[in-house]
């Protein structure tokens, strides 16, 4: 009879290596412990200044810009200030009983768009209907370029604040390689610490950008609703306006209107 052994011979071998692995991992565990590093809290300040002191302080600066002009676009967009109706009704008065002069004074005295085209308007009443319509036309696309002018910065902010907080971000990345490479170490945890800390400048970037557009383009709706409002009461005011009777008179004193020209006296026709 053949002698049986208990327990059977590859079931003692595999029984010996495993607890050779117990007996040697805990050495093994107790120096991973030991060369990990110990985390290291940062303050809010400290994480956001991590994307680059210049970079940050940049894109705060900016950020503080990008409110100033959407809270001032929002202001002189408004319809009371494009078009103030107490001077409408003014000039609409004054119109009405033909005191023109007056109406020059009171819309010189209004610091508005409406007040600035209506000043144009009359000073060029005097040349006759197509002479008005020019000086209106001309006024209102001035005080709408200088408008979108003013908002255009928005979508300035909207474009370059992604790149700057990008450039944060690379240069973040490179300083913490340069480490990294200079400890001798390959730690995936300081490397993945390190990616988190600088990508503070992309997302800084991306928050002052997004606001931004969004301003832009809710002020440049607005733009365009207030001067279609402007039109409407500049046209309530000097689409009647007797012409005829206006020719040749000077309206606004500071407007430069060239005089016909004069006779030439007897012995000038000699001379020449």
């Amino acid at each position: 009879m053949t002698k049986l052994s208990f327990p059977p011979p590859r079931l003692r071998h595999l029984a010996a290596a495993l607890l050779s692995v117990a007996l040697l991992s805990p050495p093994l565990c107790a120096a991973t412990g030991a060369a990990a590093a110990p985390a290291v809290e940062m303050t809010l300040f400290e994480r956001v200044m991590g994307g680059g002191v210049f970079f940050m302080s940049a894109l705060l600066a900016i950020s503080v810009v990008m409110v100033w002009l959407a809270i001032d676009g929002c202001l002189r967009t408004a319809r009371g200030r494009l078009a103030p109706e107490p001077l409408a009704a003014g000039l609409r008065q004054r119109l009405a009983a033909g005191d023109y002069e007056g109406a020059v004074t009171v819309a010189r005295r209004d610091d508005s768009a409406l007040g600035r085209v209506a000043l144009a308007a009359l000073g060029q009443a005097g040349h006759g209907q197509a002479a008005v319509e020019d000086a209106v036309f001309e006024q209102t696309e001035r005080e709408r370029a200088a408008f979108q002018a003013r908002i255009s910065y928005l979508s300035v902010i909207g474009v370059i604040t992604p790149m700057i907080g990008l450039n944060g971000t690379v240069f973040g990345m490179i300083r913490a390689f340069n480490t990294l490479g200079a400890g001798g170490a390959a730690d995936s945890a300081r490397l993945a610490s390190a990616i988190g800390t600088v990508l503070v400048a992309t997302a800084g970037g991306l928050l002052v950008a997004i606001p931004a557009f969004a301003a832009y383009y809710i002020l440049r709706n607005r733009v365009a609703a207030g001067f279609r409002h402007l039109q409407e009461h500049v046209s309530l005011l000097f689409r009647h306006l007797p012409h005829t009777a206006l020719r040749g008179r000077r309206l606004d004193p500071l407007v430069f209107m060239p005089a016909p020209p004069r006779a030439a006296e007897p012995g000038e026709a000699a001379q020449n």
